[in-house]
């Protein structure tokens, strides 16, 4: 334990990594614990938000190439501009607060899960 003290001492970026490991775990396990009470996840944690996403995504976007694939073409030229926009915003430093950092970067995640559905659906 003194070892570690003293590596974190020399190295304060990893006692800041170890506190957000520490906040993912508490937050997976409030997640599972949820899941065990009610047999439903409340989307909190990283990894199941993203899967979230990510199925929500797909579900849409079959449907939508099946039904209009013209607008499939174009939400591919869509999603592709969107990423190049907000990842432009965001080293460029265009917003006000940290919230609203929070948000350009949580829309980011959000257009690269759905960019990964598109590459996806036109792969099969």
């Amino acid at each position: 334990m003194q070892e570690i003290d003293v590596l974190l001492d020399d190295k304060p970026e990893l006692s800041k990594e170890l506190v957000e490991l520490d906040n993912r775990n508490r937050q997976a396990h409030k997640e599972l614990q949820v899941y065990n009470d009610t047999g439903n996840f409340v989307f909190k944690h990283p990894l199941a938000l993203k899967k979230k996403h990510y199925e929500d995504s797909y579900s849409e976007l079959i449907a939508m190439k099946r039904t209009k694939p013209s607008a499939f073409m174009k939400e591919v030229t869509n999603v592709t501009q969107n990423i190049r926009r907000i990842k432009s915003r965001l080293k460029n430093g265009k917003y006000k607060s940290d919230e609203e950092k929070q948000a350009w970067e949580d829309n980011l995640l959000r257009a690269e899960i759905r960019m990964t559905v598109l590459k996806e659906i036109i792969r099969k």
